[in-house]
């Protein structure tokens, strides 16, 4: 049976062949356009520009959602993928001292308004963090268990950044313990870090989009 032009808009396997696309083609831009390779792989580069737009493409449809169906018990959802995309942009840094994130912004002498707007926010992270395991890790289990594509995907994703964040600055972190690297495989293990962040926020959107497809043909419960 050929499918209906609503059926053509919820195929998954046409959201992710989009999703790709769109990656490849930002991606080709910026190395037409770079003058190095060390452009391409630069923060604010095309790598990390399309990981930082996939992230918040991904929050923006689960706020839309939430909004639409009136589910609000899903906010924590949007909170946590729209924080990830803007830490891409470097936005936890960008209005206070020091980052939210960094303990100094709390113990040092800068402006109790920056205090208070970082606690603010690390507050928001933690709780939103808690209903995730909470409401969302149980589903998420027994779906890995049955085989959920959806499921699976998002432990990629996980994986994915959780080897970046360990390449991060590998050389600084090797550093304590005596271990010396080269150049070249600091400077590898900083584009391959880039890379899989990339990969990782094109499952995400991808995860994003097939629960929100499931969504809206089978209402109920679902992993994400």
């Amino acid at each position: 049976m050929p499918q209906t032009p609503t059926d053509r808009r919820r195929d998954p396997v046409l959201l992710f062949a989009l999703s790709c696309a769109l990656a490849l083609g930002w991606l080709m831009t910026g190395m037409v356009t770079a003058e190095t390779v060390t452009d391409i792989f630069a923060e604010s580069g095309p790598i990390e520009q399309t990981s930082a737009l996939f992230l918040l493409l991904s929050a923006l449809a689960l706020t839309v959602d939430l909004v639409w169906r009136r589910d609000w018990g899903r906010w924590h959802l949007a909170v946590l993928v729209l924080a990830a995309g803007l830490r891409e942009l470097d936005w936890d840094k960008a209005f206070t001292d020091s980052g939210v994130l960094q303990l100094r912004l709390y113990s040092g002498d800068g402006p109790l308004t920056h205090k208070i707007i970082g606690a603010a926010v690390l507050i928001t992270l933690v709780w939103a963090g808690l209903r995730l395991l909470r409401r969302n890790l149980p589903d998420w289990l027994r779906a890995l268990r049955g085989g959920d594509v959806g499921a699976w995907l998002m432990l990629a994703a996980l994986g994915l950044y959780g080897v970046a964040k360990s390449l991060d600055g590998l050389a600084r972190k090797l550093a304590p313990w005596g271990i010396e690297i080269s150049d070249w495989a600091n400077r590898t293990a900083g584009r391959s870090e880039e890379a899989m962040e990339l990969f990782g926020a094109i499952l995400i959107l991808q995860v994003v989009a097939l629960s929100l497809i499931r969504r809206a043909s089978h209402p109920g419960r679902h992993p994400v």
